[in-house]
């Protein structure tokens, strides 16, 4: 009887709380992204927790950034309303 080897190079990553997880699971952030996904996350009530890497990489699970919506929300017409108060001299 043969066995199947698989040839596949896996990665492993450790996450802060020490397990071992696929690479295939993560994705690697800038520190620039991490606050801004962070950021998006929360103001949409959802959770992104950033893990800490080897070497100071940052990453975060795939399956919690796939439930954050990315779409730029359509910008706020806003009308700004600018009033001049002109003083007279004899106040000044």
């Amino acid at each position: 009887m043969e066995k199947e080897v698989n040839n596949k190079e896996w990665g492993l990553i450790r996450n802060d709380n020490g397990e071992w997880i696929s690479d295939e699971y993560a994705v690697f952030l800038t520190q620039f992204d991490a606050i801004c996904l962070k950021s998006r996350a929360l103001h949409q009530g959802k959770e992104l927790h950033i893990q800490h890497g080897a070497e100071g990489q940052l990453w975060c699970y795939r399956h919690e950034l796939d439930t954050i919506d990315l779409t730029e929300p359509e910008p706020t017409k806003r009308k700004l309303n600018v009033k001049k108060i002109v003083k007279n001299n004899d106040e000044l």
